[in-house]
């Protein structure tokens, strides 16, 4: 029999902070990163209140959290646009394929709309050709007029002297 996922996506709320935190660890080894110094409480911190640096949202299923999303919110002043970037995307194995990253890519959308944004931005790991296929079925297509540039923190201070 197969069970059928009927998830909730709502804000993270601070008790789920450690589900997150283990979430990220996970997706860090997917990715092959290293295990990320992420505590509950830097989440808590960084993600809930006024000031906080980006919107979390999770999806939980008959009480356990299976997936989260991490946003944050952009603005171009040149073209007085504003954006969501995804930080983090991540669906638990045993979730997947069960519609519970399309209703979290849904919230997605819906907190994008309601922001007033005129589009969602993330990164994908070309490796992940399951999440491309994933991104791809939801209408997603890659940006290739953009190419996404980084400074790492030893070249901004590097070039913060």
């Amino acid at each position: 029999m197969i069970e059928v996922y009927r998830p909730t996506i709502r804000a993270m709320h601070p008790e789920d902070a450690a589900g997150v935190a283990d979430m990220a660890r996970a997706l860090a080894a997917a990715v092959g990163d290293p295990e990320p110094r992420l505590t509950p409480v830097d989440l808590i911190r960084d993600g809930t209140g006024p000031e906080r640096w980006f919107d979390c949202l999770v999806a939980e299923v008959a009480g356990r959290l299976v997936a989260y999303t991490l946003v944050c919110r952009g603005f171009e002043a040149h073209t007085a646009r504003k954006r969501l970037w995804i930080g983090d995307f991540y669906v638990q194995p045993d979730a997947r394929r069960n519609r519970v990253g399309r209703a979290l890519m849904t919230a997605v959308a819906r907190h994008a709309l309601q922001l007033g944004c005129n589009a969602v931005y993330w990164e994908l790991w070309r490796m992940n050709t399951a999440g491309a296929a994933f991104y791809r079925k939801l209408g997603a297509e890659e940006a290739i007029d953009l190419a996404v540039m980084r400074l790492d923190k030893d070249r901004l201070a590097a070039l913060a002297l």
